[in-house]
């Protein structure tokens, strides 16, 4: 089984209200899951289907490494049957919601934990490797089935046909990358190593990789220098992000500007395939 872990909490009622039957928490009787933000609601509702009722924590639109949630939040999840979250400090108030539910009988999946591909600069962003998007969602079919063992072989069928579509997506982003004539590619934020990494690709950042710190004026001066050095034709923004410092770099040097999207959350709920067919059709463009 992949990485599971039983929170325990030290309230009674807590305790209580978790172990309820479905049924007399929400007037289901399907269990209740909670994600921590979009990318893990999405996967977990690929193998949930319609046997598990799944609700996301932080709102979409919603920037993840910002979020904290309320105390409202925070006692919706004794209610929870099943927590799934990424890890790798990509959810940092994870720390406190564990500590807060531990002893209460609560399954907690972190589904990073087992990720086949972990890159050396500790990029949490691991599921931009469809290797590692499924190694998660094996971690949340574990989760759902320990929570759930009597609709275990849905879980697993759901996972196949998941495993189907990850290793297409997969072969179809390594045949685009053997024929890009650039692999140089300048991001709003360092977001894309295990994408990168899984595809011989090099990233400039133009922000951290938690997307806090505006850069510098020296080096906004290092990354037009490189752009215009490099050839570089364009830079890429993202949905969450505010595209002003892209816009200045991009006027600066001519680039163009397109979307590459780290499926952090999605205002308009976009599945997980979607949005990486749609990045690698902006790779195509912009490195082709």
């Amino acid at each position: 089984m992949k990485h599971i872990r039983i929170l325990a909490a030290a309230a009674a009622a807590a305790m209580l209200a978790s172990c309820a039957p479905a049924a007399e928490r929400g007037g289901s009787d399907k269990i209740q899951v909670y994600t921590s933000f979009y990318a893990m609601y999405d996967l977990t509702r690929m193998i949930a289907g319609d046997r598990a009722d799944v609700y996301n924590i932080c709102p979409a639109g919603t920037e993840p490494h910002d979020f904290e949630p309320t105390a409202a939040e925070m006692a919706r999840l004794t209610e929870a049957d099943v927590f799934i979250y990424s890890g790798m400090s990509m959810e940092p108030w994870t720390d406190s919601v564990t500590e807060t539910l531990s002893d209460s009988g609560v399954i907690a999946a972190e589904t990073s934990a087992d990720v086949p591909n972990v890159t050396e600069n500790y990029d949490p962003h691991v599921w931009l490797d469809p290797e590692n998007a499924y190694a998660q969602m094996e971690a949340i079919a574990d989760a759902l089935t320990a929570a759930d063992p009597d609709n275990g072989g849905y879980y697993a069928e759901r996972l196949g046909e998941c495993r189907e579509k990850t290793e297409k997506l997969d072969g179809d982003y390594k045949a685009a990358a053997e024929s890009f004539a650039s692999h140089v590619i300048i991001t709003s934020h360092e977001a894309y190593m295990n994408l990168c990494d899984a595809y011989g690709l090099i990233q400039m950042g133009i922000n951290g990789v938690d997307n806090a710190d505006d850069p510098t004026p020296t080096r906004m001066a290092e990354i037009e220098d490189f752009i215009e050095t490099n050839g570089v034709g364009y830079i890429f923004t993202e949905p969450l992000s505010s595209s002003s410092i892209v816009d200045t770099i991009a006027a600066d040097t001519g680039c163009g500007v397109l979307v590459l999207d780290p499926f952090e959350g999605s205002a308009e709920d976009k599945d997980y395939f979607t949005v990486m067919y749609e990045n690698l059709e902006a790779l195509k463009t912009a490195l082709s």
